[in-house]
């Protein structure tokens, strides 16, 4: 009797201990989701802010070049600069509600814990190809600011946009870090249970 009253106590602080780590790794995923999921709004609505200034930009250009035979200078290499910084502003959104195109009929047939063990190392491998490729953006952004290249009507300087493209695709990036660490516990806690 004695021992099976100790063998339920230590089961109880065991579980006890198990339930405090789990709350605080659920609390700093939570900050960390929190702060991904903040920026990439604010990024997302930087996109559409600046997809509004681009459809007034376009239509002032037809307007002017049509009717009064005065088109607005550098609307087209403006629309393609701006166009980059929109898509990298809202890829990470796009990750976040899964609008990405996901060709999953064959993991759709295989055990849940295959499929989440799946989504662990393919989150991971897409996290590490982010971050070469925010990588490189920052080496593109030094040797564009170094050379001080600027764009052919409006005479901008480039490294701007490519600084934004590579604040999208950090961000980008850390919404499939947060995907790999939801992915990891979920796969840990099914073996716990």
């Amino acid at each position: 009797m004695k021992q099976e009253v100790e063998v339920h106590e230590g089961q109880a602080l065991g579980a006890s201990a198990l339930n405090e780590a789990s709350l605080l790794q659920k609390e700093k995923t939570g900050r960390f989701e929190t702060v991904i999921l903040f920026l990439n709004n604010v990024l997302h609505k930087i996109s559409s802010i600046l997809l509004f200034f681009l459809m007034f930009l376009t239509t002032a250009d037809v307007i002017g070049r049509y009717f009064f035979n005065k088109p607005i200078t550098g609307t087209y290499e403006l629309t393609g600069l701006i166009v980059a910084i929109m898509i990298f502003f809202s890829l990470g959104s796009a990750q976040i509600k899964r609008d990405h195109i996901e060709i999953d009929f064959l993991t759709n047939k295989m055990p849940l814990k295959m499929q989440q063990i799946l989504f662990v190392i393919s989150s991971f491998v897409l996290t590490v190809l982010l971050l070469l490729t925010t990588w490189q953006l920052y080496e593109y952004t030094m040797r564009i600011w170094a050379g001080n290249e600027t764009s052919g009507d409006l005479g901008l300087p480039l490294y701007i946009f490519s600084i934004l493209a590579m604040v999208g695709a950090f961000c980008f990036m850390l919404t499939y870090l947060l995907d790999t660490l939801k992915g990891i516990v979920k796969v840990v806690k099914k073996n716990e249970s």
